[in-house]
């Protein structure tokens, strides 16, 4: 997924920002849970046999005829796992735009860690994972990872997946903790939202769930005189006409089931994040990512 150059001009003035420290694969610009020798101090502890004479505070050592080593913050990489929800509830051709306004945002969101040099892995549920990406010049295989994924998945995804299997599948394939962006609707039974956020909470990650929905989501408001609608997952269809109590109803629902969510992560220490799929797509990134604290 191509980004235009106004896009990049923009996205080049964010950085990623994490809320802890994490132990990462390579140096890099994060401040890492390792003490070292790296440019920042950290701390005091007293020499051992074998320290580098170098680190050797003699200052300290005129003053109190006791050896100290001086240790710094290193900095290393983070390590970044992008989840999209590739369900039909996404990627149904009629819904396809909450799919596009996933994969932009994810696109947009690696953009800014591979700039930094930090490694991005984007798996789909329902579809595939990727390869783990370094470097700016990675970012074309990215997007066409996810151009390809798109295509398959609009094009003949399955038409049911296991989310909660899936969320615990891709969890598995996390090598480094680090940050977890999850992209999705949400829209599952309470339970099987909070049993996909906590198989990447049990991998020691920083978790961000992002709930794309789509205009339909939000207000079905079929044609008068009743509509049909089709069940992306299943196929099924029913009939359906729905009066301004029906509709305030299913409103309240929605509203509901989301603050219940939100809710959920509050409590789970993850940052919670809702978002409306709109046109233009860059836009609609940039100001999702500002608004998740993530990317400053």
């Amino acid at each position: 997924m191509a980004l235009d150059a106004r896009t990049l001009r923009l996205l080049d003035t964010f950085a990623l920002r994490t809320r802890r420290s994490f132990y990462g694969a390579r140096q890099g610009t994060h401040r890492s849970q390792r003490r070292g020798h790296g440019v920042e101090f950290a701390e005091y502890r007293s020499y051992e046999l074998g320290d580098n004479p170098r680190y050797i505070d003699w200052n300290l050592y005129a003053r109190s005829d006791k050896i100290y080593v001086k240790r710094y913050l290193e900095e290393e990489t983070v390590s970044v796992f992008m989840v999209i929800d590739g369900s039909r509830s996404l990627t149904h051709p009629a819904l396809q735009l909450k799919w596009h306004a996933a994969a932009n945002l994810t696109t947009c969101a690696s953009y800014i860690a591979l700039a930094s040099h930090d490694p991005v892995t984007v798996s789909v549920l329902g579809g595939h994972q990727s390869p783990q990406f370094w470097g700016p010049r990675s970012f074309a295989p990215l997007g066409a990872f996810l151009d390809s994924e798109g295509k398959h998945l609009i094009e003949g995804a399955p038409a049911k997946i296991d989310i909660v299997e899936a969320a615990r599948i891709a969890a598995t394939r996390v090598r480094f903790p680090g940050i977890c962006v999850v992209i999705s609707d949400f829209l599952y039974p309470l339970e099987e939202v909070v049993t996909m956020l906590s198989s990447f909470r049990s991998r020691n990650m920083e978790i961000h769930a992002v709930q794309m929905l789509g205009a339909q989501d939000i207000d079905p408001n079929p044609a008068s005189g009743g509509s049909t609608l089709v069940d992306s997952e299943t196929g099924e269809e029913i009939g359906l006409s729905l009066d301004p109590s029906a509709r305030e109803h299913y409103a309240r629902k929605l509203k509901e089931h989301t603050e219940a969510i939100r809710q959920h992560c509050l409590s789970a220490q993850i940052h919670f994040v809702p978002a409306v799929a709109r046109e233009p797509l860059a836009e609609n990134s940039i100001s999702i990512l500002s608004e998740m604290g993530l990317f400053v």
